[in-house]
């Protein structure tokens, strides 16, 4: 016990170290911008209030599901943005949501995940994962799919909570708090780990396709060694790509995990993909875009230096990041150039909004919620 505390300790230390202010250099100013793109907000709303935890809101139809501070769960209508039900649960809300089967799931510090109805928030069941979840759960093909913050994954029946299956690998002795959930393409979970590894798992039955590095550990001390994926991978077509904290990025063949490219990056906001490019923001806030099939590097913009730049988003056809001070920031992403802004309500947002492609909605720390729309 002593040493499973010590690992957590160390875990926090870690991220406290990568996401202190005053441990960067200042913040770049807000930069000048030759506005060409008018942002266009559809509606704002709030649900709890700030909290240390970093949520991201989910699409799920003509519905958007969030999570809040003060253990506060909601479904709203993506079309005005009014409230379908509010509910607070018993436990606090550490591992943001997911929707899918006709629930929605989340999370706790205590290693709680609770399935609610999505027709009305009443709680179908709840169950115990194996250690605190503070990611987001997924659900796909009739399960719930938690990854717990001691590495393990555990898929549990959609209708009953029962356990279908679980999967788990040797830890390193440090490593970084993982938020980043899990991803679900054609019947295979991806998962990112520390020490920089991408694990493929057959959804039905947790069994390993596949796992690949994305990056080496590298350096003299145990901290300069820490190459966690925290970030949640993207796949488009047969290509899945991931990236490591004091990593690189890699692009991977989903069918049987053989490296396509890779380049030095290192990030832990994360990571968007369309038709043509990869897009990356990375530790100094510079976001960058990358070739799909290549990997060459096609442009980056610094001017969000050290601003928390959160992971990109394509919305149509702008990118869009999100900052320190609640500004959303909208990228050409023919050039990277910065062409609109918009303004929240003034505080951090961690987490890539969340696209659909024609829409995207963004949750700030403070638990405002804003939905865009495309040009």
């Amino acid at each position: 016990m002593r040493g499973l505390r010590f690992a957590l300790l160390v875990s926090v230390v870690a991220l406290t170290a990568c996401s202190s202010v005053s441990n960067q250099p200042d913040p770049s100013p807000l930069p000048v911008i030759e506005s060409k793109v008018q942002p266009k907000l559809v509606w704002k709303n709030e649900i709890g209030s700030e909290t240390e935890f970093r949520f991201q809101p989910v699409f799920s139809g003509d519905l958007v599901a969030v999570v809040g501070g003060k253990s506060q769960v909601a479904l709203l209508d993506r079309n005005s943005g009014q409230t379908k039900w509010k509910i607070t649960l018993p436990q606090e809300v550490a591992g943001g949501v997911g929707v899918g089967s006709g629930l929605l799931a989340v999370g706790s510090l205590k290693g709680d995940v609770t399935a609610l109805d999505v027709s009305n928030g009443k709680i179908v069941w709840t169950v115990k994962a194996s250690s605190e979840v503070i990611s987001a759960p997924v659900v796909a093909n009739d399960l719930v799919i938690v990854r717990s913050n001691d590495g393990k994954v555990t898929a549990f029946s959609a209708s009953t909570g029962t356990m279908k299956w679980i999967y788990q690998r040797q830890q390193p002795p440090l490593q970084l708090r993982n938020y980043a959930a899990p991803i679900v393409a054609e019947g295979i979970v991806y998962v990112g780990q520390a020490a920089g590894r991408l694990s493929a798992l057959a959804v039905d039955d947790g069994r390993v396709l596949w796992e690949a590095p994305i990056a080496l550990p590298r350096g003299a001390s145990e901290l300069e060694r820490v190459t966690d994926i925290v970030a949640p991978p993207v796949v488009h077509a047969d290509m899945v790509c991931a990236v490591a904290f004091q990593g690189r990025i890699a692009c991977i063949n989903t069918k049987n995990g053989s490296l396509i490219w890779t380049r030095d990056v290192s990030s832990w906001s994360g990571l968007a993909i369309d038709e043509r490019y990869v897009y990356v923001s990375d530790v100094k806030g510079h976001i960058s875009a990358f070739e799909r099939n290549t990997g060459r590097s096609v442009w980056k913009q610094e001017k969000l230096a050290y601003r928390f730049v959160s992971g990109p988003a394509v919305l149509g056809n702008q990118v869009v990041v999100g900052d320190l001070e609640g500004y959303l920031h909208y990228l050409d992403p023919e050039d990277g150039s910065l062409v609109g802004r918009l303004a929240t309500d003034g505080s951090r947002i961690y987490l890539a909004p969340q696209s659909n492609g024609s829409q995207a909605v963004v949750q700030t720390s403070k638990g405002g919620l804003y939905l865009l729309g495309a040009q």
